[in-house]
């Protein structure tokens, strides 16, 4: 058997995927308990609908609204519960999870994702994920904000220290000692009769102009021009 399909098949086992996570898990906590934190108060308010895109994911423990657990809606794909698992372990339960798809319509994940919003927590999604394209945000995004009535917040992080994988999301793997910057725009508010096509452009300029100035800060781009639609 080939050395990559071996891998893969490992990797759909169970108990392969915590031993994964764990691994990851005590790595993040080892970057978060090094890093310098640069993160300015979130807006006041919440609990929002918490969105970053997906290349950015590894971070989502430094966006958590001041130390508040929040619930993340991850996809059932083996990397997805990877990631899962990692969140869970590394943020100390602090991250739940429900899994499904923002742009395929789970029921059950959309159930669960209303329930905890009913609760008081914050939600977050990547609205480019799992798959992509990347940076381009899938309307379930905008179907979730409306059906929960929480604020959609656009958010990102970056790191100076890192690498950036060749994946479809350019996917961030902070290192340890990093300066971590943390950026957010202003909420967006989704109503009944707001239209998605616009709703999604203007998520998706928030979102870029987040990640842009979140790298700026760590000296990995120029800040951007804010531009609103």
């Amino acid at each position: 058997m080939h050395a990559s399909a071996a891998l893969k098949k490992l990797l759909k086992s169970s108990g392969a995927q915590w031993v994964l996570s764990a691994v990851g898990a005590a790595y993040l906590r080892f970057v978060h308990l090094t890093a310098r934190i640069d993160r300015p108060q979130p807006p006041a308010g919440g609990p929002f609908l918490l969105t970053m895109w997906h290349g950015r994911l590894l971070m989502l423990d430094f966006l958590r609204p001041n130390g508040r657990a929040m619930v993340t809606l991850i996809s059932g794909h083996r990397d997805g519960q990877i990631i899962s698992k990692i969140a869970l372990l590394g943020s100390f339960g602090k991250i739940r999870t429900v899994t499904g798809s923002s742009s395929r319509g789970g029921t059950k994940a959309v159930r669960e994702l209303l329930q905890f919003a009913r609760a008081g927590r914050t939600l977050f999604i990547t609205p480019d994920g799992p798959r992509g394209p990347n940076m381009r945000a899938q309307r379930g995004v905008i179907e979730i904000a409306r059906l929960t009535g929480l604020p959609i917040l656009p958010a990102s992080v970056s790191a100076d220290w890192c690498s950036q994988q060749r994946s479809w999301d350019r996917f961030m793997i902070p290192y340890p000692f990093s300066r971590v910057a943390v950026r957010w725009a202003e909420p967006i508010r989704i109503g009944r009769d707001t239209n998605v096509v616009t709703a999604l452009a203007q998520l998706e300029a928030a979102l870029t102009y987040c990640q842009n100035l979140a790298d700026e800060a760590c000296g990995l781009g120029k800040a951007p021009e804010q531009v609103w639609l």
